[in-house]
């Protein structure tokens, strides 16, 4: 028990190719040397590659079995002792691998290869709620989210996370801003100043045109008068978080007094 637990241990701490390539091998090896070893039980490459796999699956169905000692020797050594350890730290690996790529996946580590999506920058309420409606209104497009956040508010098929300043080129790549449809800029809630607030979204802004100036871009800002310096980059359109706030509402009550 103690050499196959190191014998476990040593093929668990393989890389992910080799410990592919080596289960692949065995079983080709094995495959082959079947009918050679015992030609009346296998009588084609087929027999022997379903009891290859019946056996280091652990099904076992006992359809097909080796009956001379030479097969039976083959079966133990290379199949039960090395075959089925193999096999399980190949099984081992490849849900580690998803475990471990589920979680970058959550910290906003991975690049998204993706284009023609939709880049929101700041995971706040409002986010949410334009994500809401995008994956209502588009059944295809997919939504990219950079934030600052230790993990993703939510991992959807066709939500996508970034972990990072959105004023950094590193992050923006990571985020594929190059072939994104549109950029949606949210005012930072998180921020008290309005001014420091529409200051971050003038550098949001500027870095994204920088590097991908056909992009369409929205940016929500606090205060109006900052809107002069925006003037230098290209913003395809602005939203007043106050003003559009009130004039919805009294448009609402104007509408309900005619």
């Amino acid at each position: 028990m103690i050499l196959l637990r190191r014998l476990y241990l040593q093929a668990t701490s393989l890389s992910w190719l080799i410990l592919t390539g080596s289960t692949i091998i065995l079983i080709a090896f094995s495959t082959l040397m079947l009918p050679a070893i015992e030609p009346s039980t296998f009588t084609g490459y087929a027999d022997s590659l379903w009891f290859t796999m019946t056996t280091i699956l652990t099904v076992g169905y006992g359809d097909i079995f080796p009956s001379t000692h030479a097969g039976r020797i083959f079966t133990v050594v290379f199949l039960y002792i090395i075959g089925i350890g193999l096999f399980a730290s190949f099984i081992g690996k490849a849900i580690e691998s998803l475990t471990l790529h589920k979680k970058r996946e959550e910290r906003g580590e991975l690049m998204f290869k993706g284009k023609n999506h939709i880049v929101i920058i700041d995971w706040s309420h409002k986010a949410e709620n334009a994500i809401e409606e995008i994956l209502k209104q588009d059944k295809q497009v997919e939504v990219v989210v950079i934030d600052r956040l230790e993990k993703a508010k939510e991992i959807h098929t066709r939500i996508h996370y970034v972990r990072g300043n959105a004023t950094h080129q590193k992050v923006l790549l990571q985020a594929n801003v190059q072939q994104a449809k549109a950029v949606l800029i949210f005012a930072d809630d998180r921020i008290d100043d309005q001014m420091l607030t529409d200051g971050k979204s003038l550098l949001i802004a500027t870095a994204i045109e920088r590097m991908s100036p056909n992009v369409y871009t929205t940016v929500e800002i606090e205060r109006e008068e900052h809107l002069p310096s925006f003037s230098h980059i290209k913003v395809d359109k602005f939203i007043m978080s106050n003003g559009t706030i009130a004039k919805m509402a009294v448009n609402s009550i104007f509408s309900e007094l005619k």
